[in-house]
């Protein structure tokens, strides 16, 4: 919903049909509320999401994920089974204890969710060595030793951390557990005061975390997927086995390598993923990790070694004018400049180098300083006339030259 649009708008891109598009806008309202919806009907209707930095911190987004469908069986069974699982029990004996819900309802369909809350660690799933079956007991209660003031210093810490480090999604399902526990266990009223404002809240990475999540469960099971994804000629299909999962936290860009058939490495941007489906075999790697780890050992960010397998070494000058001092510029390239060296220090400049697979990946860095680097030698490609052309470029876009 990003944008303004009509219903006609969402029925030709994506598939929708009118009346599920009041439904679904009637859930999200439930849900995260109408303070950050603006709907206008001059001629059409026309759908709009409203955000005001200053006066909300929250990432409404992540509330749109209890929007997520579910049966009314799977519903159901899932707040009886927490209701009577007050014991040890096996399936027979919860099943005798909750009412036949539909025709289809059975021991399997039991089963099936008992087993899917003991993977979301709702429940413990425990096996007798004695008569080999297999009983489900309620979770002990981690927040019982935790004092009233102890879970509001961990709720405010949750916050802060889910808002500045990468994945944040657990973060806020977490706060929101806390709050929840406080009032409804502790009769406590969580502080609903908030204490922080931040300047970065990219909400499309939250899509994107979710993904990334599911693709670490695939990369650690060794699961092959099949993703849906955003080719420069259109969508299409691909069977990969997924195999490192890179974060650019300079643009908050999420990257995936997997192998193929014909190819070991393979790099995919998350947010052209449009879904993928986990397949049931698992396989090793074609490749080591060894050999995965040695492509990426001279990466900025992703970028693989050239066919001739040499890096490009590249060394730039940073330096300031007389009436300034050195030690910013200098600590700055110390705290983001990685592997690289810095060599030949005076009062006003230094040098700095670094081997590297893709000189192009360095680039927006090398910007990033302006006048204060000149690129003075670069191997394997003109890294100084690139940069030179790129300003060029950009100078006259904005008529500076002609």
């Amino acid at each position: 919903m990003y944008g303004c649009y009509t219903k006609d708008d969402f029925v030709e891109r994506l598939d929708y049909s009118q009346s599920l598009v009041d439904k679904d806008y009637k859930r999200l309202l439930a849900i995260i509320g109408t303070k950050h919806f603006k709907k206008k009907t001059p001629k059409q209707t026309r759908f709009r999401m409203n955000y005001n930095y200053y006066q909300n911190t929250e990432n409404y987004l992540v509330k749109s994920y209890f929007a997520k469908s579910s049966t009314k069986l799977q519903l159901s069974l899932y707040f009886m089974i927490l209701q009577v699982l007050k014991r040890e029990m096996d399936v027979s004996e919860i099943s005798g204890k909750i009412p036949t819900l539909s025709d289809d309802f059975n021991i399997k369909t039991l089963t099936r969710q008992l087993d899917k809350m003991a993977d979301w660690d709702l429940i413990e799933k425990v096996q007798h060595k004695r008569n080999r079956k297999l009983y489900y007991r309620p979770k002990k209660d981690f927040f019982e030793t935790f004092t009233d003031d102890e879970l509001n210093q961990l709720k405010t810490a949750v916050e802060f951390f889910c808002n500045i480090e990468f994945p944040s999604i657990p973060g806020y399902y977490l706060r929101d557990t806390i709050e929840k526990y406080m009032k409804y266990y502790r009769k406590k009223e969580p502080s609903s005061k908030k204490l922080f404002l931040y300047r970065f809240k990219n909400f499309h990475t939250i899509l994107e975390e979710d993904m990334a999540w599911r693709l670490l469960y695939c990369i650690n099971r060794k699961r092959k997927i099949k993703i849906q994804y955003g080719f420069k000629d259109g969508i299409g299909n691909k069977v990969i086995l997924p195999a490192k999962l890179i974060i650019d936290i300079q643009y908050g860009r999420w990257y995936l390598i997997g192998s193929t058939d014909t190819h070991f490495i393979n790099i995919f941007r998350l947010d052209k993923i449009l879904d993928f489906e986990i397949l049931k075999a698992s396989c090793d790697i074609a490749g080591s990790k060894g050999q995965l780890d040695s492509s990426f050992q001279h990466s900025w960010c992703i970028g693989t070694l050239r066919k001739d397998n040499v890096p490009a070494i590249i060394t730039i000058r940073f330096s300031v004018s007389p009436n300034q001092a050195l030690s910013f510029l200098l600590n700055k390239v110390k705290r983001e400049g990685k592997w690289g060296t810095i060599t030949d220090i005076s009062d006003k400049s230094f040098i700095y180098t670094i081997s590297i697979n893709d000189a192009s990946e360095i680039k927006p860095w090398i910007r990033s300083f302006g006048a204060y680097a000149e690129v003075i030698h670069s191997t394997n490609c003109d890294l100084r006339k690139e940069l030179s052309s790129e300003w060029s470029e950009m100078l006259e876009s904005y008529g500076v030259i002609s």
